[in-house]
């Protein structure tokens, strides 16, 4: 796979001959890491386009700038989206789960639900998947069955289920690394692709071009090094630069169509939703090993060693008789400054103080010692000195068109508007994590464990505090629907509309369940890429036009 940075096309007019492609990428993160290996070795011409290199650049980062006018939101926006090779999983945490039956059928009690088609149509994309994910299990990684996978006993949880659900994710782990999760840009560079690909890096992509009529991709203007704009020609665009830059791309891309391409029905950027996540309760500290040995993490004992979080999620007859979101919880901790784990990993990266650090490994033997024990023998997570042990919520949000990306009349340095968010969230949300908190603690009582304390905000009825904010999952504002007044993509991730033009990622999702989305995005990537493999490609005249300098002074139109 050759990769070339921008910066070798400085001083000449015309884009090497390499570039010519019969589908243009945008983006390396999950979906267009995941499509660019899946057409790899095809007699398709790829070319990927990368807004930045194979490291952090400051210049770079700062083409993230939002500009928020809603619910308080992360504002590190590094968090969010990764300009980068490999994209946002270059800061992904590698938490891994399946959408849920319910999450992608239509329920009357939320508004604008339901997807064109089943989780069981996404099973075989599940179970594939689970290799680009560094997991070892894919479409059914939620229930019992995976006890029997990672070889540990069942525990006693005794849930009623007709309220409560076992609930498990499983954290990425990199083939080639086993102690950091997949980092998609590392596969890329590291020579996954075939020699029909070519990854641009330091490309950042400005707008997407039409035809005439607007019923056509055409081609891709990006900015190279330095600034210099390039029309890249293409009759396939898959979009896949993340939940807020795709919607900025589409509303950028405004030349032919005026409100932005894909937006005639102005839907694009609407429907935004993440996953407000926060403390529902908390544990008295002696509580922690009980709470833990019952809901903590597990490791598995097969080859590969993943690891394992239980927790609980809301049942779907429950959700059904009390109108509730989607939600889940777990066991979360946070570790004391003198946790002898945590100070060993200090001596090992040079980074101790030596003193503190020697002294709360001296103070605390007994967890070391337990956590050997525990690591190599009963393969469990090791033990930790906690100062704080909490039961933490993470819910899906009500569908609202309001809830939206915009554009701003601020522009960043390549004369773009910046997205201009207004993510709203709302009383059901904070009503199902309510409800998930008060259930847990009639449950945790059944098991014989003391209950938690609920926070204020869940024992006294109110909306969640404004700490509850975003965990950097924007989804929905490209959704997907049969229907182009219901949405912006088909069922195949085409935009309704306009022929060639594609997206991937969570912003085609039409509603975004409990579970973190990149095991989705990934199964979706899979979906789309069998979709551009089996599509006739009947457009090289359009592959065989110039691909030209732009004139330097060219600004995006406003």
């Amino acid at each position: 796979m050759p990769i070339l940075d921008s910066s070798a096309f400085i001083g000449s007019d015309v884009l090497p001959e390499s570039l010519r492609c019969d589908i243009c990428i945008i983006g390396t993160g999950p979906a267009g890491a995941t499509i660019a290996r899946e057409l790899s070795n095809t007699s398709l011409r790829v070319t990927v386009l990368e807004s930045g290199g194979t490291e952090r650049q400051e210049q770079i980062d700062a083409l993230n700038e939002i500009e928020n006018v809603g619910w308080p939101r992360v504002t590190d926006q590094w968090v969010v989206r990764n300009r980068m090779v490999g994209g946002s999983s270059s800061t992904w945490h590698g938490r891994c789960a399946p959408f849920d039956e319910i999450d992608l059928q239509f329920r009357d009690w939320v508004s604008y639900s339901g997807w064109p088609f089943e989780v069981a149509d996404l099973i075989p994309y599940f179970d594939r998947g689970a290799n680009y994910l560094g997991i070892g299990a894919g479409s059914w990684l939620t229930d019992d069955r995976v006890w029997t996978t990672i070889g540990h006993q069942q525990p006693k949880l005794g849930l009623d289920q007709d309220k409560l659900m076992p609930m498990f994710w499983q954290f990425s782990r990199d083939p080639v690394n086993r102690y950091d999760a997949v980092r998609f840009g590392r596969h890329l560079t590291a020579g996954d692709l075939g020699s029909n690909v070519t990854l641009v890096t330091n490309a950042t992509v400005l707008r997407i071009k039409a035809t005439e009529s607007g019923a056509a991709v055409e081609s891709v203007e990006f900015a190279a090094a330095g600034g210099r704009r390039w029309s890249l020609p293409a009759s396939t665009v898959v979009v896949c630069a993340g939940g807020i830059e795709n919607a900025r791309l589409l509303l950028s891309s405004n030349d032919v169509v005026a409100p932005g391409l894909g937006n005639k029905n102005d839907l694009v950027g609407r429907f935004l939703m993440d996953h407000p996540r926060g403390s529902v309760a908390r544990f008295r500290i002696n509580q922690g090993r009980a709470v833990l040995n019952r809901l903590g993490p597990y490791k598995s004992r097969a080859a590969g060693a993943n690891l394992y979080q239980v927790g609980v999620r809301l049942s779907p007859s429950i959700q059904r008789s009390e109108q509730l979101l989607n939600c889940a919880v777990w066991v979360s901790k946070h570790n004391a400054p003198d946790d002898p784990w945590e100070a060993l990993k200090r001596f090992r990266s040079g980074k101790a103080n030596v003193r503190q650090d020697l002294l709360a490994i001296l103070m605390n033997t007994d967890l070391l010692l337990r956590g050997s024990k525990e690591r190599l023998v009963s393969y469990r997570a090791l033990p930790r000195k906690i100062d704080v042990l909490f039961l933490e919520a993470m819910c899906e949000q009500l569908p609202n068109p309001s809830s939206r990306i915009t554009l701003s009349d601020r522009r960043d340095h390549l004369g773009m508007r910046i997205p201009r968010i207004d993510w709203r969230v709302s009383e059901e949300e904070a009503r199902a994590m309510r409800r998930i908190a008060e259930l847990m603690v009639e449950q945790l009582s059944r098991m014989g464990l003391e209950p938690p304390v609920l926070e204020d905000w869940v024992r006294d009825g109110a909306m969640f505090p404004q700490t509850v904010q975003d965990v950097a999952h924007p989804t929905g504002t490209t959704r997907m629907a049969d229907d182009p007044a219901r949405g912006v993509v088909d069922a195949q991730c085409q935009v309704h509309g306009v022929n060639g033009l594609f997206i991937g990622g969570s912003s085609v999702f039409p509603t975004a369940g409990h579970a973190n989305p990149t095991q989705m995005i990934v199964a979706m990537a899979l979906r789309l890429a069998d979709t551009l493999k089996g599509r006739a490609t009947a457009a090289a005249d359009i592959s065989k036009r110039p691909m030209v300098n732009i004139q330097d002074s060219a600004q995006p139109k406003v």
